[in-house]
């Protein structure tokens, strides 16, 4: 079985190709290229498909299996459908991946980047991640660090029992509870994320640089939460006790569904709707219900109801970054949130649109920097926890 490619060679093997595509292809980048090429007959068979005006092609087709042969039929089948195309970007740029496993790696030498081609490299220290952690701020006013690793369990109050365990925090009290309800507040900081699970069973995912504010058991004939930042909601169905959620002057009222709550911006609300029906209520409206695979944008006393890409929205909580058709400085603003770093802007910088980015959440940040850069959209330097977006040129 083939070893899985370094990460390094995709990405010079791809910017080959793509100096070729442009035109830009040097005397000498052009005989590393050739050298590639003729290591062997699948490779001149790749160079062909490329040849063939499907370079586009191979950079928006994810590398599922390596089964060549299936790849390159799902290649084929995407051009005779002559959809619009966008330039995609995956963990370890696809198209290089392609053609590096039609290659035995043993026989590949690592190609030396030429001077120009080391202008391009993200220039900087490594940057991880994000993780499960978040802390509890307790009714009484102290805090508890939670993380993935730190099971523990304990009772609040006489009544209610709370419990982490590998990265889920939840809520469980006594039938017979007689205490009054307290408020806590869960946190979680940039590069972070943890699971919640409340008394009544209702699941919350929360996203990095977030807070939930909860009461650790729901009494009386509805229950209620308050959330910035965002949040996916799978609610215990109650006809009896309707759950609202209250993010930026906005209720969301639902019985039982899944939905997301992105709520990061002051005054401005975006609830999409997975599954069930939730009706959003700007403060001083009565609101409207949402159906399945809708958005509603609310806030500043408007609401507006559109169509959603529901797997873009909740690819944060299936551990993806999805972002279709965005500017750079919204995938820099995702980026900075769970990578726990501050984006600055230098130079004559202008924002480049249009960008599809779809990867894992578990892919260093420098890796993602180097993919975007294939692009051409900008060049990335990064200092500590400082990134600095600079033109491309």
């Amino acid at each position: 079985m083939m070893s899985q490619p370094p990460l390094e060679l995709p990405f010079q093997i791809a910017t080959l190709v793509k100096k070729y595509i442009a035109g830009e292809i040097t005397p000498d980048e052009q005989a590393a290229l050739d050298e590639w090429i003729n290591l062997s007959e699948r490779n001149k068979a790749l160079w062909a498909e490329i040849l063939q005006g499907q370079a586009s092609e191979w950079a928006s087709t994810p590398l599922r299996s390596y089964d060549m042969e299936a790849v390159i039929d799902t290649i084929h089948h995407k051009i005779n459908k002559n959809k619009k195309r966008h330039f995609f970007i995956y963990g370890a740029v696809a198209a290089a991946v392609l053609m590096i496993i039609a290659v035995g790696l043993q026989y590949l030498k690592v190609l030396t980047p030429p001077a120009t081609e080391m202008e391009m490299v993200v220039i900087g220290n490594e940057v991880p991640p994000g993780t499960s952690k978040a802390r509890l701020v307790m009714a009484n006013g102290s805090t508890i660090g939670l993380d993935k690793d730190g099971d523990s369990s304990f009772t609040e109050g006489k009544d209610v029992q709370v419990q982490q365990q590998q990265g889920v925090l939840s809520f469980q009290a006594r039938h017979n509870a007689k205490e009054q309800p307290s408020y806590n507040t869960l946190i979680t900081p940039k590069g972070g994320e943890y699971k919640l699970v409340l008394n009544d069973g209702t699941v919350v995912w929360l996203n990095a640089a977030s807070a939930i504010r909860f009461p650790n058991r729901f009494s009386g004939k509805q229950r209620a939460v308050e959330l910035t930042g965002e949040a996916y909601f799978e609610v215990t169905h109650d006809p009896q006790r309707p759950f609202i959620v209250n993010a930026n002057g906005t209720a969301i009222q639902v019985l039982g569904t899944e939905f997301d709550v992105k709520a990061y911006k002051a005054a401005i609300t975006y609830t999409t709707l997975v599954n069930g029906a939730v009706r959003v209520a700007p403060t001083g409206s009565k609101g409207q219900v949402l159906q399945p695979g809708q958005m509603a944008r609310s806030g500043n006393g408007g609401l507006s109801i559109t169509n959603a890409d529901v797997e873009q929205v909740i690819a944060w909580k299936n551990k993806q970054i999805i972002l279709r058709d965005a500017d750079l400085r919204d995938i820099m603003e995702e980026l900075a949130r769970w990578y726990n770093v501050d984006v600055m802007y230098a130079g004559d910088f202008k924002a480049a649109t249009g960008l599809t980015v779809e990867i894992s959440r578990d892919v260093p940040l420098k890796k993602i920097l180097e993919m975007i850069m294939l692009t051409k959209s900008a060049r990335f330097k990064i200092d500590g926890d400082v990134v600095t977006v600079l033109p491309f040129r």
